[in-house]
């Protein structure tokens, strides 16, 4: 494991720790901070050694911050200086792939920073919001291991209106499987029988999975070129997950949820109070004449000469 983690450390050093800034960007340390090595005269610090060890997620820093984890840190770090200086040896500074690329991460940076403050900081969510959605979802968390259904096939919407109000009516389900279904097993009453999580089709799958109760039908639901009413005939329960085993997954979800409508709403507002022109015409697509809606007409084949074709 130390040598697998010792080979992926100078990827993962560059990777988080040279997108928060160079040598040259990061804030003056204490003069009285110890100097644990020197490239071409230029010092890493314990303290500046420390503010890049904190860059790096916990389960990877518990193993930085051992003595060998810690030696293989700050050889990577050596190693990082040693490029910068051949790179600004060589202008690469200078470049203007570099001050593009500069420029970009300098935008999205000012993008992630006023995220943080607009949204990340404002969502919240408390256990007490978690444990409510567990109840009202309590099905998507705790699935029967496999559920026994019938259905009944129909070639159109129409159709399948007509005989969900019968349904619905009182006419029994078999019944209607018997006369209207469509499907082979039409004449079993619909009968499927049992079936797993994914085991269907996906339409299929979460109309059948989401009745609430065993007896009630789902709503007409587009499974292909077909129409189908699935009814709920048994269920075998599986091992349900108590919610403190998943509160952590049903907060991150919902703080997911709860930023994203945060962020809709605020770049919303902000479209209201830009001024924006947009000039369609100009993209490239439009500007060169080609219609993407419509496919390229192929060229029509040169006629065969020689014998006659019969």
């Amino acid at each position: 494991m130390k040598k697998f983690k010792g080979s992926i450390l100078l990827i993962a050093l560059f990777s988080i720790v040279i997108s928060m800034g160079l040598y040259g960007c990061a804030k003056k340390q204490s003069a009285s901070s110890k100097v644990i090595a020197t490239v071409n005269g230029k010092n890493i610090t314990a303290a500046k050694f420390q503010q890049e060890m904190s860059k790096f997620p916990p389960a990877l820093r518990s193993y930085l911050e051992t003595p060998a984890g810690e030696k293989r840190l700050l050889k990577s770090l050596v190693d990082r200086q040693i490029l910068v200086n051949e790179a600004l040896k060589e202008g690469v500074n200078k470049s203007k792939s570099y001050k593009s690329q500069v420029s970009d991460f300098k935008k999205g940076l000012l993008v992630q920073l006023l995220l943080h403050k607009e949204v990340a900081n404002k969502v919240n969510v408390t256990d007490a919001d978690a444990k409510a959605y567990y109840k009202k979802h309590y099905l998507s968390f705790n699935l029967p291991s496999k559920i026994n259904v019938s259905y009944i096939q129909l070639n159109s919407p129409k159709q399948a209106q007509i005989v969900y109000k019968m349904l619905a009516g009182g006419k029994p389900f078999a019944a209607a499987a018997q006369k209207y279904s469509t499907a082979p097993n039409g004449k079993n009453g619909g009968v499927l029988g049992w079936i797993k999580f994914q085991e269907t089709t996906p339409a299929f799958n979460n109309a059948a999975f989401s009745i609430p109760k065993v007896g009630g039908i789902s709503k007409i639901v587009k499974v292909g070129s077909h129409f189908d009413i699935i009814k709920l005939n048994n269920v075998v329960t599986g091992k349900p997950k108590p919610f403190s085993a998943i509160k952590g997954e049903i907060v991150m979800m919902m703080k997911q949820k709860e930023a994203s409508k945060i962020l809709k709403a605020f770049v919303k507002n902000l479209r209201k109070k830009s001024k924006v022109k947009y000039f369609y015409n100009n993209l490239p697509v439009a500007n060169s004449g080609v219609n993407p809606n419509i496919p390229a007409q192929k060229t029509a084949p040169a006629p065969v000469t020689g014998k006659k074709q019969g």
